[in-house]
């Protein structure tokens, strides 16, 4: 059976089908606060919940690791909450639940990502939890061990993934071995060697006031808000180490690289992934990147769908996606399919890769050559606004996308608040003119049955 991707993006771009009713909280204006520390806050109320949702997001990713430390970052956020110098294990796993247990931290490419979702009543109680984490953890020895023992089997099952596979590939040759090419998670041997000296050292430059934000969803005022946080945490001392930059100079794309191949025996299927570098999360473009992923493979009436699945019948699943990220993107068009498929007039059995990698390169001539008609402009837009809108039901998923959108674009937040407006500003022309910029020379990644195996 095939596996869908699971590679983790921006929440910017994530699907669904529906537009749920908007709530009631949706016109009150988030307040931003930074304290003299630089540690910045962001509160939204609402007053139609019992729950707050609290949100830490920590500017440290891919670009502050090397090719030796990656996947410390995850590993960080993997053992955050295991101990601190103040609380053992047994005490923090405790306070954890008593405070309904939904605490975690989460790595992303940019960024680490920090949640706990209590009630009112409790918030005191979980900003000083999280102000003690920031200032205090000290990874207990054994919960570093399992958590190891954990990421291994995680890389072990990344790394058989199919599409993980090819669009790794891919990306290796996107970013030219820059910090966006390598595996998110790291790699087995890093993982196995980097210690708890190690992960402290990482814990120690990064999460510093300089690099987090604060964001609080749900029924408190801003100023209780944010006198609880200034309670724990504005002694935190200052420093002035914020997150590096995204220091890897990305290397220009040769205009034609031959195909990434990988044979693999005994598959039942063949993955074939066509994808181009394309701009950042804060770029001008990255609207009319939305709507042209969109049109391509993001929604099921896209181009992929229409002329490979319902057309050509040649795809167990596909689709594409757009994975911005703070210093660049990429879009990839994904392809599942039979290995061989049977020839109307001949009856013979003929591979398949070649077809498949033809009928997606197809696509991506087609949206430089044919800009989307009114009605597919229309679908793609409205189905891009009820996917987002319908992304903010839970409060979590509320405080995470605007802490999200705060940290990604160059408006903050507004990203999240006015999405609408910037995809309903994209025109058709904006989907061809991208297309035409990004689209020019897809790079191909398969993974392909080995038919000379016995």
């Amino acid at each position: 059976m095939f596996k869908r991707p699971s590679v983790i993006f921006l929440p910017l771009v994530l699907s669904a089908l529906s537009l749920p009713m908007a709530h009631a909280a949706d016109s009150v204006a988030p307040v931003k606060i930074t304290l003299a520390n630089g540690l910045r806050i962001i509160v939204k109320p609402e007053t139609d919940t019992p729950l707050v949702a609290i949100d830490v997001f920590v500017r440290a990713g891919a670009p502050q690791e090397t090719a030796s430390t990656a996947g410390i970052g995850s590993f960080v956020a993997q053992t955050l909450f295991a101990s601190t110098t103040n609380n053992p294990p047994e005490i923090m796993t405790r306070d954890i639940n008593a405070l309904g247990g939904n605490v975690a931290a989460v790595w992303h490419s940019d960024w680490t990502q920090i949640s706990a979702l209590t009630v009112k009543d409790k918030y005191s109680h979980a900003i000083l939890l999280l102000a003690d984490t920031l200032q205090n953890a000290d990874f207990d020895a054994g919960v570093v061990s399992d958590t190891r023992t954990q990421m291994l089997n995680a890389i072990d099952s990344r790394d058989s993934d199919l599409f993980q596979i090819a669009y790794g590939n891919l990306q290796k040759a996107l970013y030219g071995g820059t910090s966006y090419a390598r595996p998110d998670g790291g790699t087995a041997n890093n993982i196995s060697r980097l210690t708890r000296a190690d992960l402290m050292r990482y814990y120690a430059r990064y999460y510093v006031p300089k690099n987090l934000v604060f964001v609080v969803v749900g029924n408190i005022t801003p100023e209780a808000a944010v006198q609880e946080i200034k309670n724990d945490l504005e002694d935190f001392p200052r420093s002035d180490r914020a997150a590096t930059p995204f220091a890897d100079p990305l290397p220009p794309l040769a205009q034609t690289l031959p195909p990434l191949r990988i044979f693999q025996p005994d598959l039942e299927q063949l993955c074939v992934v066509a994808g181009v570098r394309a701009a950042a999360i804060s770029d001008p473009d990255s609207p009319a990147l939305m709507v042209a992923n969109a049109l391509l493979g993001g929604m099921k009436s896209g181009r992929l769908f229409t002329q490979i699945r319902e057309k050509q019948s040649l795809a167990y699943d596909l689709g594409s996606l757009y994975n911005p990220r703070l210093a660049a993107g990429d879009i990839a068009a994904y392809v599942y399919a039979a290995p061989t498929k049977t020839d109307p007039t001949t009856k013979k059995d003929v591979p398949t890769v070649g077809l498949v990698k033809e009928a997606i390169l197809k696509q991506f001539i087609s949206l430089q050559e044919t800009p989307p008609t009114p009605a597919e402009l229309a679908r793609a837009q409205h189905f891009l606004i009820g996917s987002y809108k319908l992304k903010h039901e839970r409060i979590e998923d509320r405080a995470s996308l605007l802490g999200a959108a705060e940290l990604s674009s160059r408006d903050g937040y507004l990203l999240d608040t006015d999405y609408a407006k910037y995809i309903n500003a994209v025109t058709a022309a904006d989907v061809q003119r991208v297309a035409r910029k990004y689209f020019a020379h897809p790079i191909v990644s398969t993974i392909e049955p080995d038919t000379k195996s016995p």
